[in-house]
């Protein structure tokens, strides 16, 4: 029926319109999470007491609670949020990329019922909107979501969580370029409200601040239920390549272990950080690589509908049968990702429910949710995937962890390389043996015996912290000094250089204007990966000890620029205090 017809029969009185609002629900379920609340054991009571003490002063305070895998963090921000309700005021949670967490969202679901707004990315446009709807009505008290909920418009917060407070998802990688954290800390600040920023691997700069007064410590050093933290196993991948006479998936240490514990009814998780099947694809007679067309990066094999494909830009080709240049037959495929991985499993433990969790499997609305289900209701005997596994999971089921390339990130030329493969292999370790029966954690390395792989292998984040804080000092990098990146990009390769030598140019101007001292520029230089999307990039980065000069000096270089440039084909971007390889 159109409108037309619909106006004419209401006219007549033969029909009415009524309006009536309805929410569209998230779909995020309580089931199987307790709603009372647990006991706190003594190391969590110290911690709650002090963050309650300082809501009920109405006090500013950020609290660094570093608790190791399982000591319970969630029960005390549940505790504390509960309190901060019965004092009047509103609460919220950061948890990083909510999809990844529905046990810790189904936790707060359960316990707080209707009172709760869940806010993220993976939500449809419409889900969004009613969720930021009902926070700005005042029809919830508390919102949970990744990191755009901080800017939630709940009119009284009094306590604002961010749990796993090291991931690297809080930062915006487009602008605003913000991190969810630093913006915690600024709203809990004008709301006279507690932070409270949670990880057992805090990120270096938090844990610095706590130990200059910034934020104060509270540490949970045992777990919250009967269980240990895990054993962990390094297993040198030199010797077992040397003995195997070439590329091995998993070493015979852990092969046995995942047939052990399969057989045993247990479950595995086995964390692979590559996905697709092999990233290279090559011509043993001339040398040809297939590369993407549009960016300077070698494209992935994904056995799943037999194609290339680019992690960059998303490019596809089909499979190519011969070599582009000479025409060869057959190609090598080099090199593994987690379909890779996920065939020679289910090849070596027949019989065995083997699934692979990547960004390939849980491309579809809900589809992390569906395959951590799964894995809940022991469904999954072997779980196979990318660093998503990390990620605050809870299974008593899961007495084996295995990581199958363990420094693969050490080689980034990045300075945050060795904190951040200390913090995925410690938090990955973490989820074995969170139920009665013990865990057991293998870590395959070419690199044992450098000092992120060790202090994983320890659990030792105090003894990682005094090693990685002194790299960082005698390199001026953060936390001791603060930094921000120029990003130059033109498809015109001559064009971008020569953008990048007057950036530089204008720098340094801009420095001697304002009188600035002790402010370095490193660079320009190439990035890493020098063209994605067809565009050239070249990269330049400014450090200094003051804030403030830093984002003065930030601001006066991007406005000359912008009023100097001579092109518009050439694009700049700034961030300051960038993550990642830029």
């Amino acid at each position: 029926m159109n409108a037309g017809t619909l106006k004419a029969l209401e006219e007549k009185g033969l029909v009415e319109r009524l309006e009536k609002e309805y929410y569209r629900t998230p779909d995020f379920s309580a089931e199987g999470h307790a709603v009372e609340k647990f006991a706190l054991n003594p190391e969590q009571r110290a911690a709650y007491d002090e963050i309650a003490a300082a809501m009920a002063e109405h006090r500013f305070q950020t609290f660094l609670l570093r608790g190791i895998t399982g000591s319970g963090k969630t029960e005390v921000y549940l505790q504390a949020i509960e309190r901060a309700l019965a004092l009047g005021r509103d609460a919220i949670i950061l948890v990083p990329e909510i999809s990844l967490t529905p046990q810790t969202v189904g936790r707060f679901i359960a316990r707080f019922q209707q009172n709760i707004a869940v806010l993220h990315s993976g939500l449809s446009s419409g889900e969004r909107y009613d969720e930021w709807r009902r926070a700005e009505r005042g029809e919830v008290r508390i919102v949970v979501g990744a990191r755009s909920a901080i800017f939630a418009p709940l009119p009284d917060v009094g306590i604002i969580v961010v749990d796993e407070e090291h991931d690297g998802s809080y930062k915006q990688g487009e602008t605003p370029r913000y991190h969810a954290r630093d913006v915690a800390i600024v709203r809990a600040k004008m709301n006279k409200a507690v932070c409270v920023l949670g990880s057992a691997t805090p990120s270096i700069e938090a844990y610095r601040n706590s130990e200059v007064g910034k934020s104060r410590r509270i540490e949970l050093l045992t777990r919250a239920t009967a269980g240990t933290l895990p054993k962990v196993q390094l297993v040198d991948m030199r010797i077992e390549t040397k003995e195997a006479g070439g590329q091995i998936i998993l070493s015979r240490t852990l092969e046995t272990a995942v047939k052990e514990r399969v057989d045993a009814g247990e479950q595995v998780i086995l964390l692979l950080n590559r996905r697709g099947f092999a990233p290279f694809v090559l011509c043993p007679q001339c040398g040809w690589v297939a590369q993407c067309e549009d960016c300077q990066v070698s494209m992935t094999y994904h056995s799943s509908g037999a194609l290339l494909r680019c992690h960059y830009c998303n490019a596809e080709r089909a499979r190519p049968e011969v070599c582009d240049a000479c025409y060869f037959n057959p190609l090598i495929y080099l090199g593994m990702g987690t379909q890779k991985a996920e065939d020679y499993l289910m090849r070596a433990f027949p019989g065995s429910r083997v699934t692979r969790m990547d960004a390939d499997t849980t491309a579809r609305k809900g589809g992390h949710a569906k395959i951590l289900a799964r894995f809940a209701a022991r469904e999954i005997d072997i779980l196979i995937g990318t660093q998503m596994l990390a990620k605050g999971h809870d299974y008593p089921g899961v007495t084996l962890v295995g990581v199958i390339n363990a420094d693969t990130g050490l080689a980034l030329p990045d300075f945050r390389a060795a904190e951040n493969t200390f913090q995925l292999l410690t938090q990955v370790a973490g989820r074995a043996g969170r139920g009665k029966r013990p865990g057991q954690v293998i870590l395959q390395t070419y690199r044992p015996n450098h000092y992120a792989v060790q202090a994983a292998k320890e659990h030792d984040y105090a003894g990682f912290y005094a090693r990685e804080i002194k790299t960082r000092e005698s390199g001026s990098y953060p936390p001791f000094r603060r930094m921000a990146s120029f990003s130059i990009e033109c498809e015109d390769p001559l064009l971008a250089e020569k953008a990048a030598v007057f950036l530089r140019r204008i720098t340094r101007e801009q420095i001697e204007a304002l009188g600035f001292r002790g402010v370095e520029i490193l660079g320009p230089s190439p990035a890493v990966v020098r063209r994605v999307k067809k565009k050239y990039r070249w990269n330049l980065a400014v450090l200094s000890k003051s804030a403030q000069r830093l984002n003065t000096l930030t601001r006066a270089v991007r406005d000359v620029f912008n009023e100097r440039a001579t092109s518009g084909k050439v694009k700049l971007k700034v961030d300051l205090d960038p993550y990642g390889v830029f």
